[in-house]
């Protein structure tokens, strides 16, 4: 079967390709840098330079796909992150439509229900809204955990300050982690078999934790067993954020989005479905950490 996947060579978006190729299936990759997309054209993938706002473009890229795999991409330097994902959704409906595409999978986030108030979540969740607008489509939406790899951003802040910490702080059991390659083999599983149908949600979650205990595991791995989970005020945060080079609505959506997970709303489906959990363990990712933190 044929596949188009975007997202470049990105951290689900790699591994995921991999997958399908080692499955024995056509590839192609969406991105806008032939060098990033060296390694998996190398493996047996086909490239498609171009830009996920260019519907002409995604609709030539789309023909004759047995699937496709669909994520909004990173968006630090976008004003207004609710808006900027109805547009990217809105250009996959098109293109889907004119290519005749009948199969899509969608990385979504938890939380997506909260289409309001949670940043760029709610984002996500206005593009599921959109996508299921599509007839006659199968869409299946990966509502991802928190992703581990965000924990990494934070090494400069343990080796200066000593602990872990962001703007909310969520009870053990709470948290939804998941790490990227566990995403990779649920979005795999769901191409190659194209066994869903209709519009439907799956939660793609690897461990429970709380944010307590991931930083006494991680303090464990790199030799400071008593670190502690600090949470940050939003004014503070904002500025942080914009001093990383965030737009300021980038930014402040960030912040609306980190208030929601420190109320807790994000989860509140989570609890009434009940999710598979599966995957990397939060005391493995620890260990991922720490060989970071150590090089």
């Amino acid at each position: 079967m044929k596949f188009v996947v975007t997202g470049a060579a990105g951290h689900i978006s790699k591994p995921l390709t991999e997958l399908l190729l080692h499955k024995g299936h056509e590839v192609i990759v969406v991105g806008r840098s032939p060098e990033r997309l060296a390694g998996l054209i190398a493996q047996g993938a086909k490239a498609a330079i171009g830009d996920l706002l260019d519907i002409p473009f995604l609709t030539k890229t789309f023909e004759a796909a047995d699937g496709v795999y669909l994520m909004v991409p990173p968006m630090f330097d976008g004003d207004d992150h609710k808006k900027l994902s109805t547009i990217y959704a809105e250009g996959f409906s098109t293109a889907i439509r004119a290519s005749g595409v009948k199969n899509a999978v969608f990385l979504s986030s938890y939380g997506a229900h909260r289409v309001h108030d949670a940043g760029a979540i709610s984002g996500l969740g206005l593009a599921e809204q959109i996508l299921n607008d599509l007839d006659g489509v199968n869409l299946l939406h990966l509502r991802a955990g928190y992703f581990y790899t965000n924990l990494l951003f934070s090494m400069d802040l343990v080796r200066q300050a000593g602990y872990l910490g962001n703007m909310f702080e969520i009870p053990h059991g709470d948290f939804t982690v998941v790490d990227p390659n566990d995403i990779a083999k649920a979005a795999a599983r769901a191409l190659d078999s194209l066994d869903f149908k209709g519009h439907g949600h799956v939660y793609v979650i690897s461990d429970l934790t709380g944010t307590d205990e991931i930083a006494a595991l991680i303090g464990k791995e790199i030799g400071l067993p008593d670190m502690k989970w600090v949470r940050f005020p939003p004014s503070g945060t904002r500025e942080f954020l914009i001093g990383l080079g965030f737009a300021e609505g980038a930014a402040d959506s960030y912040v609306e989005m980190f208030t929601a997970l420190d109320k807790g709303v994000l989860f509140e489906h989570i609890k009434e479905v009940n999710p598979k959990i599966e995957g990397m363990k939060i005391e493995d990712f620890a260990k991922q950490f720490a060989a970071a933190y150590n090089k």
